[in-house]
């Protein structure tokens, strides 16, 4: 019998900046004099034996490694879409880092796109030959139709009405830390018990109870698709690799 070839998927944004932020060092050079410092061969070293550990942990034949592009269409929909983290110092050695995945390790970084999306393309292309296993503690990995590794050692399989139903919940949550509401006062245990028992209902009639529960609470449709279309993570068929456009979601 056929085996298909096991290939990881590994968000390369969280695992490039866990690991810079956790390798800066302060030394206190006395009379009110500090530094912060980063070791960049260090860390590229831990990075090639995390990666390493992965494709041992789960028995992976191949792996990418998906990186954020600098432009991202999620600004052109909401202009304020991560705006919250422009202040925001960047670890020391970042960059070298990206440029480390790009160089050594697959790194896969598509025009306009977030690691995200990248990874929801690839888990959700039809009649590949692969075995693709997302790797990332983020969780709107689960808002994707895939196998997923949030641990590094075992794997989950979430399927498309639940990745669907998550996709629902972060619409009405919002994401406060990527710099979208969703609805005021609207947290995730609000949000189940708003939705629970339509885990089974068809995309197209939750998104309609969904665009209900905005009406009640006082806003437009057109904002509902907005942050629906903020929150979505992108899946085959949503996106040209040679033009970098993307189709935005809809119903």
């Amino acid at each position: 019998m056929y085996k298909k070839k096991k290939v990881l998927v590994i968000d390369g944004d969280i695992l490039a900046y866990q690991i810079a932020t956790n390798n800066e060092i302060e030394t206190n050079w006395g009379d009110g004099l500090w530094t912060l410092h980063s070791d960049e061969k260090a860390c590229k070293s831990q990075l090639d034996l995390v990666i390493e550990d992965l494709g041992a942990n789960l028995s992976a034949d191949d792996y990418v490694v998906a990186l954020t592009d600098k432009n991202n269409f999620r600004k052109d929909i909401l202009p304020t879409y991560k705006s919250n983290r422009k202040e925001k110092r960047k670890p020391l050695v970042l960059k070298a880092m990206r440029e480390h995945v790009m160089e050594k390790h697959n790194g896969v970084m598509w025009k306009n796109l977030e690691a995200d999306d990248v990874m929801g393309i690839m888990a959700t292309e039809p009649a590949t030959t692969e075995e693709r296993i997302l790797v990332s503690i983020d969780k709107d990995m689960r808002t994707i139709p895939c196998t997923l590794s949030n641990d590094g050692s075992s794997t989950e399989e979430i399927p498309e009405k639940i990745a669907n139903y998550n996709f629902m919940l972060q619409v009405l949550t919002g994401d406060k830390v990527d710099g979208y509401d969703g609805i005021e006062g609207v947290g995730i245990k609000t949000a189940e018990k708003l939705i629970s028992k339509y885990t089974n209902v068809r995309l197209p009639d939750l998104w309609k109870i969904v665009k209900g529960i905005y009406k009640e609470k006082g806003y437009t449709e057109k904002e509902a698709l907005q942050q629906a279309r903020v929150a979505h993570i992108l899946r085959h068929g949503e996106y040209n690799k040679k033009t970098g456009k993307v189709k935005l979601w809809t119903i």
